[in-house]
């Protein structure tokens, strides 16, 4: 590697270090400041079971020695869950859908009133359709609960992001 090469790495390197660039994921959203913020969120219950399959995620990455005594913060979240069929053979069946699950939060202070922070997600999960119904029953709900998982893995980054700025 030539001179000038090593020069421009390092040049870049420490103005992006300079200007205060933070990655996503690292570790200024799992402090302890960010995680006892967390900890004070009392999720709501949504409806549903995808919402309970939600709820219960969300539970788990905030607090997970269990719901806090005296919130802070109230997480309140609205679903809604669609599927379309993409895969469709010359007979109109379909062999595939995307199941769509929508969410919007609001994060309050503990008396509801005021919103500190709101935000949405939107998570794409697929299946296959075949013969058994079970197995497409089945399938259908692997695919609400993997799209709540992920939708509670992004709202959870989220509110890390949000309590890291403050």
């Amino acid at each position: 590697m030539s001179l000038f090469r090593v020069t421009l790495v390092l040049l870049i390197s420490s103005l992006v270090a300079a200007c205060g660039f933070q990655p996503l994921y690292g570790s200024a959203t799992r402090n302890a400041g960010v995680q006892e913020k967390l900890a004070q969120i009392y999720v709501e219950p949504i409806k549903g079971r995808t919402g309970q399959i939600l709820r219960n995620e969300l539970l788990d990455l905030a607090n997970p020695g269990g719901i806090p005594t005296t919130p802070a913060y109230r997480l309140a979240v609205t679903i809604e869950v669609q599927s379309e069929g993409l895969a469709i053979q010359n007979d109109d069946t379909k062999t595939r859908f995307n199941l769509t699950l929508a969410s919007q939060f609001r994060l309050t202070d503990a008396s509801g009133r005021e919103v500190i922070y709101s935000g949405s997600t939107q998570n794409i999960a697929s299946y296959n359709v075949v013969q058994s119904e079970f197995a497409n029953l089945a399938a259908a709900n692997n695919a609400e609960k993997r799209a709540a998982l992920v939708a509670a893995e992004q709202i959870n980054q989220q509110l890390s992001v949000f309590f890291a700025g403050r």
